[in-house]
């Protein structure tokens, strides 16, 4: 069976039963995958893999979960650490009522792809056999069949025979076009990146370039940052430094662990020909990605990484980066499959550490003038000031500036466990200390897996002689895990020992936002407001909250406070304030809305979303008043420009239904009153369609066309769909060319056969 067939048949199957969200997860799950949003695909992974569960639909199940591998091994490079999971799906995909789904296939690729992330070199005759295998029960014209051969031909190339996976891309590719496949965009990347390992670089440049110009390849981001990420690597190991560093792509959120190995050997051989791109953050990036092989057992992959920034610590004089590289490298070669030079490769680094690393380090001044010349020089390299502050810092072990300051310049170099020994051992011996190492520690522990057990350890250290900071300790863990009711209880506390703390207070009243205690928020932030000396922040915050709970008078209040002028002198806040932006948060993306603004931090939003996602039209919102971006430094952006605000809160849901309506344009007069209408009987209209969008004349025998339009229609949910098929066809009955709207007459019972006679005679 086809696989997109398959995909095409199900989600047919689950829009007719009415699990439209279901059929979102299962396209935007695989989009979101190849655009490198791995954060995205985590998000919604659990939502998806219950609904299957929930629908008893084993296929299903298959399906999510063999995308959710994918994600872990493409985007984030497991090896080890996905393991378990990639074995546990091969069972389950190859039991009775799974084995005949088409994904089942797909699930002995995550098997070859995670012994390649382990250790590629090391697992290539386990590779190559299940690829084989594979491969010898699929016909060429199944996409399976492009994914299988790239596995195999990779296996050969970590082997060491790239020139024998040129050949066999090769014979695949006429196996594929024989039977009327094409090759993919990775299938012809695989293809360069056996022609780069054979040394043929100028031809995997070509094949690149190939790939680039045809336009009739189904590419996304995650593609077209692989290529430009490789295109990088290429030029620099034919040495045109320049071009490669103009062609790196910055680093940033969507170079995700895939690319690490590429884009890291990139950037190092452009830093070793460029000394100026070999600077500390750069360190502290290479180490950050070795690390992150570290955590997911890829064992080879954090070797080379680790070894790779240690080399580049060497070249500008980073003894003590070059030595943690060295430690993370040797941990991992005894876990590798099988050695083949790697403990050899260590060895020698290390040689030349114990060569480069010199004399012992000696003090230039006095150990209790290093921090505030350390702090004093605007131009600090914390990587470079390591070895002055260590070598202070062992003089002087009870300085608690100088710890924090050594603690900093640790984090800055990427080295948090380092950091969290130093500090642990600072505060252990000084629990008493109310300078920044406490504070330091505590950040730390926050952002760690095993925060629960470390802060309440941290908490229990500093209780005797700080019991507000152990208070806070507590408070500010109940929040990081959104124990809302807790971070109270420890804060009360916190201020029977310590009345004047405005930032507990703050905090306290942050949680009881999150967990919608707007009575509780309100009183937090009205006596903050009182406080503080001049009106400010807090106002607008205590605005937030009184909005939220409906105490519109607090809202008055603290809009005189301001300064700001509201209509009436009683009752809710209604004014008619222009256009901002409000932004949503879900499946780990954010989304932004067109609102009127009803008031200080009030509005209605006005975006019709389509049918099947979810809908905000006229639902009345409270946000936060603090704008998400700054504004555009350039005056003419700055006059377009809406500021975006995050939503608080949903005051009134409308639960609008959403219907798609499309057709021939009927003219600016007759679409304005169908507008105005709408508006009439509380409908939302809105167009989606560009000025460009034609449609086909059907009384022309020269298929000329019609300008065109489609549309959102949003409806109050106690209207039934025959009532808005039945309106619908009453505002349109003048309109020169039938509209069509299939989705609502199926709803309303009506007649289908209309709009599909309309849509095909349209060409829609």
């Amino acid at each position: 069976m086809d696989i997109f067939q398959w995909i095409e048949d199900l989600s047919d199957e689950l829009n007719e039963a009415g699990q439209y969200r279901l059929v979102e997860l299962i396209n935007r799950i695989p989009h979101e995958l190849h655009d490198n949003h791995p954060e995205r695909v985590e998000a919604m992974l659990p939502e998806a893999l219950a609904a299957a569960r929930a629908l008893q639909h084993p296929w299903l199940e298959v399906f999510f979960r063999h995308w959710g591998l994918q994600n872990r091994m493409r985007n984030l490079a497991e090896g080890e650490k996905a393991l378990p999971e990639a074995v546990s799906l091969l069972e389950f995909a190859h039991r009775d009522q799974t084995q005949q789904c088409p994904q089942s296939v797909c699930v002995t690729q995550d098997i070859a792809i995670c012994y390649g992330n382990v250790d590629g070199p090391g697992w290539v005759p386990e590779r190559l056999a299940v690829s084989e295998e594979t491969l010898a029960r699929i016909e060429p014209s199944r996409a399976c069949y492009d994914c299988i051969s790239r596995e195999y031909a990779l296996a050969l190339m970590d082997d060491g025979r790239a020139g024998e996976a040129i050949g066999y891309l090769q014979t695949q590719e006429q196996n594929m076009r024989r039977d009327g496949a094409e090759p993919g965009v990775a299938y012809r990347e695989t293809q360069a990146a056996a022609l780069f390992r054979a040394g043929r670089y100028d031809e995997a440049l070509a094949g690149l370039a190939s790939i680039d110009a045809d336009d009739m390849l189904d590419d996304d981001d995650g593609d077209r940052l692989s290529r430009q990420t490789f295109r990088a690597l290429i030029l620099a190991r034919q040495g045109r430094i320049d071009e490669a560093w103009e062609a790196l792509p910055e680093y940033g959120p969507l170079i995700v662990p895939l690319l690490y190995p590429r884009w890291s050997e990139a950037v190092a051989l452009i830093a070793q020909a460029r000394p100026e791109h070999n600077h500390w953050r750069l360190g502290r990036l290479l180490m950050s990605m070795a690390a992150h092989m570290d955590q997911g057992g890829a064992h080879r992959r954090c070797i080379e990484l680790a070894l790779r920034h240690g080399e580049l610590a060497l070249l500008r004089n980073a003894p003590w980066s070059a030595r943690r590289a060295l430690e993370l490298a040797r941990r991992h070669q005894p876990k590798l499959r099988a050695d083949l030079g790697a403990a050899a490769q260590i060895d020698a680094f290390a040689t030349r550490i114990d060569a480069l690393a010199g004399a012992e380090f000696a003090l230039p001044m006095p150990a209790e003038d290093v921090y505030l010349h350390v702090r004093g020089n605007e131009g600090s390299d914390p990587e470079q000031d390591m070895e002055l502050l260590q070598a202070a810092y062992a003089q002087r072990r009870d300085d608690d500036a100088l710890a924090g300051l050594l603690a900093s310049a640790m984090l800055a170099c990427g080295a948090r466990e380092e950091a969290l020994a130093h500090l642990w051992d600072f505060v252990g011996r000084h629990p008493e200390s109310d300078e920044s190492p406490p504070s330091q520690l505590l950040e730390q522990l926050l952002d760690g897996d095993d925060a629960s057990v470390q802060v309440e350890r941290l908490a229990a250290l500093v209780q005797p002689q700080r019991a507000p900071f152990a208070h806070w300790c507590r408070a500010q863990l109940a929040f990081r895990h959104a124990r809302w009711r807790e971070v109270g209880e420890h804060v009360q506390r916190l201020l029977d020992a310590a009345p004047e703390s405005l930032g507990a207070r703050r905090l306290w009243a942050r949680a009881a936002m999150e967990a919608n205690d707007f009575a509780q928020a309100v009183d937090l932030y009205a006596d903050l407001a009182e406080r503080s000396e001049q009106p400010g922040s807090d106002d607008w915050d205590l605005m937030t909250a009184a909005s939220a709970a409906g105490d519109w008078a607090a809202v008055r209040r603290s809009a005189a406070r301001l300064g700001m002028e509201l209509s009436g002198s009683e009752g809710p806040v209604r004014e008619t304030w222009g256009w901002l932006r409000v932004r949503y948060e879900r499946d780990g993306e954010s989304y932004d809305c067109l609102a009127r603004r009803t008031g200080p931090v009030t509005a209605q939003v006005m975006t019709v979303a389509p049918p099947g996602r979810t809908q905000h039209v006229r639902d009345e919102i409270v946000f936060d008043a603090a704008p998400l971006e700054a504004a555009p430094e350039d005056e003419a952006e700055r006059e377009r420009w809406l500021a975006p605000f995050r939503v608080v809160h949903t005051s009134h849901r409308a639960d609008y239904r959403c219907w798609f309506v499309d057709g021939a344009h009927p003219g600016e007069a007759p679409f304005e009153a169908l507008r105005e209408a709408a508006e009439t009987l509380d409908w939302s209209l809105w167009v989606r369609s560009g000025e460009d969008y034609r449609v086909r004349d059907p009384a022309s025998e020269e298929d000329e066309a019609l300008p065109g339009v489609y549309f959102f229609l949003a409806t109050p949910p106690q209207l039934a769909p025959a009532e808005v098929d039945r309106r619908l066809h009453e505002l349109t009955a003048g309109f020169e060319h039938p509209l069509s709207w299939p989705q609502l007459a199926e709803q309303a019972g009506a007649d289908v056969a209309r709009h599909e006679a309309v849509i095909e005679a349209y060409g829609l």
